[in-house]
């Protein structure tokens, strides 16, 4: 079952990468976790990691 995180409920500043195998990410559950956030208690893949960065520079109008 393939999730899809609220727009704005996870900040990507939070985000850290980790070098360690912490299982799939919590979003999608297909990818591998790249990016952990102590603050969200949460994992997520690349593929996720990119697209809270692309939500967060539309609201704050980045191309």
């Amino acid at each position: 079952m393939v999730q899809e995180s609220l727009p704005g409920v996870l900040d990507h500043r939070t985000f850290s990468r980790v070098r360690v195998d912490l299982g799939r990410c919590d979003i999608c559950g297909k990818g591998k976790t790249v990016y952990r956030s102590q603050e969200a208690q949460a994992g997520i893949c690349e593929g996720c990691y990119a697209r809270l960065v692309r939500e967060w520079n539309a609201k704050a109008g980045v191309r």
